[in-house]
């Protein structure tokens, strides 16, 4: 009885093991990540990610709503989990990828102080404001996306404070220049009061 449990026990767990699909990437090659499972027929869901775990520590990432763009330099497993939110602060959808980085056959390392800065160089976004409420912060987007800024909303909770705020932000720009230059312009209708910030 006990061989026939043990034996029930592994196939359960190889089982599991199956429907973990690992998708294969090279370093030093910007991979996108995004649900193949949920496809919403709108846009009004937030999209939470999760920072990527695996041998590298400082991996340079960019969230744009409802995709990550990674590049890994360190080969090894890495672990993304994404969880969705509707606007009722209610999870709809969780979803895990799994990347098996290997090492780039095709270009020979860089470790040279100048190249690893530029690995680690950020991309930029524009906070425009920050809602007690998801309706706020909603029709603040919706706004913004009609007088043609690529706005998002990011959703952001305090564990200090203890609250939750919904930011409402424009663009993911590659250099502060040109972020700049779009902070300007908004400020126009939208006052001092923003700041560029770092898309970690």
């Amino acid at each position: 009885m006990n061989l026939i449990k043990s034996m029930f026990i592994l196939f359960v767990i190889v089982s599991c093991q199956e429907k973990i699909i690992w998708q294969e990437t090279y370093t030093d090659k910007t991979i996108k990540i995004e649900s193949k499972e949920f496809k919403p027929g709108n846009t009004n869901y937030i999209y939470n990610w999760s920072k990527p775990s695996g041998p590298d520590s400082t991996i340079s990432y960019t969230i744009e709503h409802n995709k990550m763009l990674i590049n890994p330099q360190i080969p090894g497993e890495y672990i993304i989990i994404l969880s969705i939110d509707n606007f009722s602060n209610k999870k709809v959808h969780e979803e895990e990828f799994y990347l098996n980085v290997i090492k780039n056959p095709n270009k020979l390392a860089k470790n040279s102080k100048k190249e690893s800065k530029k690995v680690a160089s950020k991309r930029y976004t524009i906070q425009v404001a920050a809602w007690p409420n998801i309706e706020q912060a909603l029709n603040d987007k919706d706004n913004l996306i009609k007088k043609g800024y690529d706005a998002y909303i990011e959703k952001y909770y305090s564990q200090k404070k203890d609250i939750t705020r919904w930011r409402v932000r424009v663009g993911s720009f590659e250099n502060k220049e040109l972020a700049s230059k779009v902070r300007k312009d908004l400020s126009e209708f939208r006052g001092k009061d923003l700041w560029i910030d770092k898309i970690d």
